[in-house]
């Protein structure tokens, strides 16, 4: 029986195959896998996209129906930055994010949001212009799943389902609507497939962007170029790095020509704020004894050096390591050592999950974590306005505590985790001077490469 063309999760997946008894159990052993090629698979990996989004948008119920205020959006655990920044700045007007008061978000992130406002059909600050502004990113977020998930199974077409660790993840309906994080993830993703596709000035170019919308992108341009520096691309390497400087170099020029000093406002903001929500340098803080911002500072930028660093080492590990296993602990570093990690921060955990080839056991235990210091994040800064109901900062620390342990084990798995072999039968060659015995003993055995 020929063996199918790609893995089969079902099979393989323990947990998988207990969840697919909702649609009829695990395949079959005489299933016909990939009849139709890669379609059914694409197909799925869009449908659950759609649903985990549609999901994100009911676990928004309250703000949408109510409004995004003050204290009840924190104890309903539905902020988000679109509707919020929308009526707080500029936005509200379609005003330019760089004009004055400039937007304090990186200048992707602030480009994408503006460029939402444009397209919603009311302008203003009230209710009904944040539920435009929510309902346009809920569609352009299955958008970008999809984009993302193609890619995925485009860089995969052996394992073209670890896509669903991406489009599927419980952490998308928490997490996919308070950002525009899924821009930078879906940009990195195609970003990888362009590389796998030699055309590395356009990889570099789709890296840049992806990292104006979040500094995370970093871990997956050094890995993609550790790993082709290794394989002998080092032309397409020194293309990829300098098509990703000098696009940010033309589009960060324009604009500070345009805009002046406004371009340079989140760097500084960053570089002067105290530790934030989500980061274990908060947690001194939490208990009375606060970092002083020049610290945290320094520890941060030690991260951003020191990650590039244990990628170009790990990059050299017998194991030949994949531009997964190189960026899960690049990542793991940037977070431990990062100013602040705001919840949806996790979404960059993603793309790493779905180019391994880890275990939705090993998936679903992160995603716990990270859903649960999602709740417990908006219930410490709801703290501030009723600490009868709120999250004291001593116990939210435990919870930073737990999230970054959850983190460490799932990057340890993504290091760990290798494609299962694939399995084909040789005939071992028979010397015709050995005895009869001998060769029947020896032939049809099977090697497994």
């Amino acid at each position: 029986m020929p063996a199918p063309p790609y893995a089969v999760p079902s099979r393989r997946d323990r947990v998988v195959a207990l969840a697919s008894g909702i649609i009829g159990g695990p395949a079959g052993r005489y299933a016909v896998i990939g009849g139709r090629g890669l379609a059914g698979v694409v197909a799925a990996v869009i449908a659950w996209a759609a649903a985990m989004i549609a999901l994100g948008v009911w676990q928004k119920g309250h703000c949408l129906t109510k409004g995004w205020v003050n204290p009840d959006q924190f104890w309903r655990a539905c902020y988000s930055d679109l509707p919020v920044l929308h009526v707080t700045t500029g936005l509200a007007g379609r005003q330019f994010p760089l004009t004055d008061p400039p937007l304090d978000q990186p200048l992707g992130s602030a480009l994408v949001m503006w460029l939402v406002s444009l397209v919603t059909p009311q302008a203003g600050t009230g209710v009904g212009a944040q539920q435009w502004v929510l309902g346009i990113w809920a569609v352009l977020a299955v958008l970008l799943l999809a984009a993302g998930g193609l890619a995925v199974v485009a860089l995969r077409p052996r394992r073209p389902w670890q896509a669903a660790h991406l489009t599927a993840s419980p952490a998308l309906v928490v997490l996919a609507l308070v950002s525009v994080d899924l821009a930078g993830v879906a940009l990195a993703l195609v970003a990888l497939w362009a590389w796998k596709r030699r055309t590395p000035g356009w990889a570099g170019a789709l890296f840049a962007l992806a990292l104006l919308v979040r500094p995370y992108a970093v871990v997956f341009l050094v890995a993609a170029a550790l790993v082709g520096w290794r394989e002998d691309r080092r032309p397409d390497v020194a293309r990829m790095l300098g098509g990703a400087l000098l696009t940010v170099f033309v589009l960060g020029a324009s604009l500070y020509v345009l805009f002046g000093d406004s371009v340079l406002l989140p760097l500084r903001s960053w570089w002067l704020s105290a530790p934030g929500y989500g980061a274990l340098a908060l947690v001194p803080q939490l208990h009375q004894h606060p970092l002083l911002p020049g610290v945290a500072t320094g520890v941060a930028v030690a991260g951003f050096l020191l990650a590039p660093v244990l990628g170009a080492y790990l990059g050299r590990h017998r194991r030949r390591p994949g531009i997964a296993q190189l960026a899960a602990p690049m990542l793991l570093v940037l977070f431990l050592t990062a100013k602040a990690v705001p919840v949806q921060a996790g979404l960059w955990v993603l793309p790493v999950l779905a180019l391994s080839a880890i275990r939705w056991r090993d998936h679903l235990i992160w995603a716990g974590a990270e859903i649960l210091h999602f709740v417990m994040v908006w219930l410490h800064i709801g703290f501030a306005s009723d600490p009868g109901k709120g999250l004291p900062g001593s116990t939210y620390s435990l919870f930073i505590l737990l999230r970054m342990a959850a983190l460490a084990w799932v990057c340890y798995q993504v290091w760990e985790s290798r494609p299962a072999r694939t399995r084909h039968r040789h005939r071992v060659p028979v010397d015709s001077s050995t005895s009869g015995t001998r060769a029947s003993s020896s032939a049809g055995v099977r090697l497994e490469t």
